[in-house]
């Protein structure tokens, strides 16, 4: 195999890839502006969302304001607004208030006050953990009130508080964020980016009448092969290149990812995570490469190339999807499941601990499989069947 036929071939499907419109939207400009969208959308809906919410968990069923009148003003005094209604649970369940408070009593005469809330509705659930703040209070209120009557200390009350401490460090918060999303967006983003490539190099070229001059060059069918490959897996790589780094300049410096920081107590990513991602994603751009111009060989046209190989990133979806779960821990054994075990060594290198061990076998074999593209890539350019199908 001659590399510089190679390389003359890589040189020539590059400038094709530049002049593309399509394949330039899917690698260039979706990846540097979904980044940047998502965190806006994502803020503006959590925000408008949390607003919305707030105010209608002020609500609060009642069955009458002479029906626990010590509860309701400890409501009152939590800025709530009690709401007359003959059925508490219907009315929450309609949406006509936030949560709803009733008193019941047992068989054997012990009372309750039940909270009706709807867990399905964000304004549901903040309502009913301020309402139990409040009959909290109320509680502790009437206890302190007995024991000053009694003589005792109030201190009683409280022998000691309990007090949750996180020792996860910022870095490593931001990990968890950035790790069991960015995962899924890079695979998904760099399946796009090679798809566009991987057709016009094949079904286009049969299109366009051009496959047949490219056949008869001095360029043998491996040499030829290898670089159709190689430009989509360097589409690939660097619509990964500009979706990280499109993911930390926007977490470096917009405004939304800012209060987030603030918020959760997250650090932007360092540089050094953010290089040894891009050295995993490496294989898995050869592999996405490698299946596409393998598969997108078999199809006539630019159309039936896209219904051949949109069903792909679809389907490599499925394992991003499960390395985004949290508790996963990657083990040599799932290091061998491609792309599953990117998402994983993707989120455990951004919360820092991820295993040599793992990582080495997850790169391996990403190689092992890029290569296996490769061979079945060559062996179907071989094929004259395949190539002039009718």
């Amino acid at each position: 195999m001659n590399l510089k036929t190679s390389a003359a071939v890589y040189q020539k499907e590059m400038l094709e890839i530049f002049r593309d419109r399509r394949t330039m939207i899917s690698m260039v400009v979706v990846p540097l502006l979904a980044i940047p969208l998502l965190f806006s959308l994502i803020n503006g809906f959590m925000t408008s969302r949390e607003k919305e919410a707030q105010g209608e968990a002020l609500t609060v069923g009642v069955l009458g304001e002479d029906k626990l009148p010590t509860v309701i003003e400890a409501l009152k005094a939590a800025g709530f607004r009690p709401i007359a209604k003959a059925d508490l649970r219907a009315a929450v369940e309609k949406k006509e208030v936030a949560a709803a408070v009733e008193e019941t009593e047992d068989a054997t005469g012990e009372k309750y006050v039940n909270v009706y809330i709807d867990r399905t509705r964000q304004a549901s659930e903040i309502a009913g953990d301020k309402i139990q703040t409040a009959l909290e209070k109320l509680k502790t209120d009437t206890v302190r009130a007995s024991l000053r009557g009694s003589g005792l200390p109030e201190k009683i009350l409280t022998p000691f508080t309990t007090k949750n401490v996180n020792v996860a460090s910022e870095k490593k918060m931001s990990g968890l964020v950035f790790g069991s999303a960015l995962g899924y967006v890079v695979i998904l983003l760099m399946f796009t980016g090679a798809m566009y490539p991987a057709i016009d190099m094949t079904a286009g070229e049969k299109e366009r009448r051009t496959l047949e001059a490219v056949l008869a060059s001095p360029a043998g069918r491996n040499e030829i092969v290898l670089g159709k490959i190689a430009a989509t897996a360097t589409a690939a790589f660097i619509t990964a290149l500009l979706t990280l780094g499109s993911m930390a300049y926007s977490f470096r410096f917009s405004p939304q990812a800012a209060s987030a920081q603030e918020t959760f107590h997250m650090a932007p990513p360092d540089m050094g995570s953010l290089v040894l991602v891009l050295v995993t994603v490496i294989p898995t751009a050869i592999v996405a490469a490698s299946l596409m111009v393998a598969i997108a060989l078999f199809a006539k046209s630019y159309k039936e190339g896209m219904s051949y190989l949109t069903p792909i990133v679809m389907l490599a979806a499925f394992p991003a999807v499960v390395g985004m779960l949290p508790g996963l821990e990657l083990t040599p054994a799932l290091a061998l499941i491609p792309i599953f075990n990117v998402c994983q060594l993707i989120k455990e290198i951004f919360l820092g601990e991820f295993s040599r061990v793992a990582y080495a076998v997850a790169f391996g074999a990403n190689l092992v499989y890029a290569a296996i593209g490769f061979f079945v890539a060559s062996k179907l350019f071989k094929s004259e069947s395949v190539l002039f199908r009718v």
